[in-house]
C-alpha cells in the first residue's frame, strides 16, 4: 500500500495544478474580455456615443466592481454631458475606495471647472499635490485655475514650481512667456492705411495712426493721433496739407459676462469728422456667443450738407473650436430713409488667438469703421460691396503683433456708375 502513495499524491497535485492553471487561464480570458469592452466604450465616448459608453462601462462594473476606469469613464462623460452631479458622483465613489486615484482626481478637477467652481477645482488640485507633488498634470491645471481666478501671483509661484521640477517643460515655459507678456502694460502701435480710388477720377487716400495702449485691471484704454492725406491725380504724396485727428477709445470692463466700448475723436481739418464718439455695449452669452448694441456719431463742418450723422450698430459673434464668426450691421437715418450695411467676418485661428487669417465680406450703403472716417458722407448714399483679406502673426518672443489686411471694394459713386477701391492696410503692435 505505501508503495502507491507516492503515486497518488502526484495525481493529487497535478489535478490540483492543472485546475489553479484552468482559473489563471479564465481570470486571463475575463481581464482581456474587460479590457476589449472598455476600449471599445472609450471610443464609442471619444466618437460622442456617450450613452452607449456608459452603457458598456456599467456591464463591465457588474462583474468587476473595482474596474475604476470604466467608473471614470462614466464620470467625465457626464461631465461633458454637463451632468456635474452625475459625474461627481461616479467619480467620488472612486475616491472613496481608491483615494490617491491620479485619473480620478484628474476629472474632478476638470469636472468643477466645467462646471463653473473654479475654487473647488483648485481644491483638488491641492488634494492631488499631497499624493503627487511632481505630477506635471496637476500643476498645469492649477496654473490655468489660478490665473482664471485673478491669482497671478500664485500662478507665477506655480509656473517656478513647474519649472523646477522639468526645466523643459514646453508647456511651462509657454505659461511663464505669456505672464511676462500679461505684466507689460503698454502697447505702442502704428497703422497705416491706403485706399486707391479708380477711373473716373483717381485719389489715394493715406491715413498713418500713432496710437499707445494701456491695459489696466478694469479694461484697457489707448490714445490716438491720426494724419490723412487725400492725394489727387497728378499730386505727389503730402502735397496737401495733412489733416490731423486726436482720438480716445476705450473697452472698459463692466462684469465677467460684458464690456462696454468707447470712443471720442476730435480734428480741427476738413479731411476727417470735427467730431466723432461712439458707444456700444458687449454681452457674452453660453455656448461662446457674444451679441452687441450701439451706435455712432460723426459731426462734420458746416459746408457739409449732413451735419450730424447718427449710425446705429450691433453684431452677434460666435466662437466655434478654432473660428470666430461675426455679422454686423449698420443703420443711417439719413432724410426719410435708412440706409443699411452689413459685414460678415470670419477668422481661421492656427497657433494660438494671436495668429489666425481672416475674410471680411460686406454690402450696402452705409461706411464701416474702416471707412467712417471721412468728410464727404454723400459717398455712402448709393450701393457698393467690399471683399477683404487679413493675416495676423507675432515676431520678437510675441511682444510684435503684426497685422496685414487687403481688400477690392465696388462703390456706387452715381446711379448705376460704378469704380474700384484698392484698399491695403498694416499694424504693427509692440508690448513695452
Amino acid at each position: 500500500m505505501a508503495k502507491f502513495l507516492p503515486l497518488s499524491i502526484i495525481t493529487c497535485i497535478l489535478v490540483v495544478y492543472s485546475s489553479l492553471i484552468s482559473a489563471q487561464e479564465i481570470d486571463s480570458l475575463k481581464s482581456g474580455s474587460v479590457t476589449v469592452k472598455y476600449g471599445k466604450a472609450r471610443q464609442l465616448a471619444f466618437n460622442g456615443n456617450r450613452q452607449e459608453a456608459r452603457k458598456i462601462c456599467y456591464e463591465i462594473l457588474k462583474g468587476n466592481p473595482d474596474y475604476y476606469d470604466a467608473r471614470i469613464l462614466i464620470g467625465r462623460t457626464f461631465a461633458w454631458d454637463k451632468s456635474y452631479d452625475k459625474g461627481r458622483k461616479e467619480l467620488q465613489t472612486v475616491l472613496d475606495k481608491d483615494y490617491d486615484n491620479k485619473d480620478a482626481i484628474l476629472a474632478l478637477i476638470d469636472l468643477e471647472k466645467w462646471a463653473g467652481d473654479i475654487s473647488q477645482a483648485l481644491f483638488y488640485c491641492e488634494y492631488g499635490q499631497s499624493f503627487y507633488p511632481r505630477e506635471e498634470d496637476i500643476l498645469l491645471k492649477k496654473i490655468i485655475l489660478q490665473k482664471e481666478k485673478g491669482l497671478e501671483a500664485k500662478s507665477l509661484q506655480t509656473i517656478n514650481e513647474l519649472l523646477e521640477i522639468n526645466p523643459g517643460s514646453e508647456e511651462g515655459i509657454q505659461l511663464f512667456k505669456a505672464y511676462k507678456s500679461g505684466r507689460r502694460k503698454y502697447s505702442l502701435i502704428v497703422k497705416h492705411d491706403f485706399e486707391h480710388f479708380e477711373e473716373p477720377y483717381v485719389r489715394r487716400w493715406h491715413v498713418t495712426s500713432f496710437q499707445l495702449m494701456r491695459r489696466n485691471l478694469w479694461g484697457s484704454i489707448t490714445g490716438k493721433l491720426n494724419f490723412g492725406d487725400l492725394v489727387g491725380q497728378g499730386e505727389s504724396l503730402w502735397s496737401k496739407d495733412i489733416s490731423k485727428q486726436y482720438e480716445i477709445v476705450a473697452y472698459p470692463r463692466v462684469s465677467s459676462t460684458n464690456y462696454l466700448y468707447l470712443n471720442y475723436g476730435y480734428s480741427p481739418d476738413n479731411l476727417f469728422p470735427e467730431h466723432r464718439a461712439g458707444a456700444e455695449f458687449y454681452q457674452k452669452l453660453p455656448s461662446n456667443i457674444e451679441l452687441s448694441m450701439g451706435m455712432r456719431f460723426l459731426r462734420f463742418d458746416r459746408s457739409s450738407d449732413y451735419k450730424n450723422v447718427y449710425i446705429y450698430t450691433g453684431s452677434v459673434g460666435k466662437y466655434y473650436r478654432n473660428y470666430w464668426f461675426s455679422l454686423r450691421g449698420y443703420f443711417t437715418p439719413k432724410d426719410s430713409e435708412v440706409s443699411r450695411s452689413v459685414f460678415f467676418i470670419t477668422r481661421r485661428y492656427l497657433r494660438d488667438a494671436k495668429q489666425y487669417i481672416g475674410l471680411e465680406l460686406g454690402t450696402g450703403t452705409s461706411p464701416d469703421e474702416a471707412r467712417g472716417n471721412v468728410s464727404n458722407f454723400e459717398t455712402y448714399k448709393y450701393e457698393s460691396w467690399t471683399v477683404r483679406l487679413a493675416y495676423q502673426d507675432q515676431l520678437i518672443d510675441k511682444r510684435l503683433t503684426y497685422l496685414l489686411r487687403t481688400g477690392y471694394e465696388k462703390e456706387e459713386y452715381e446711379v448705376d456708375e460704378k469704380r474700384g477701391i484698392l484698399t491695403f492696410s498694416v499694424k504693427l503692435s509692440y508690448q513695452l
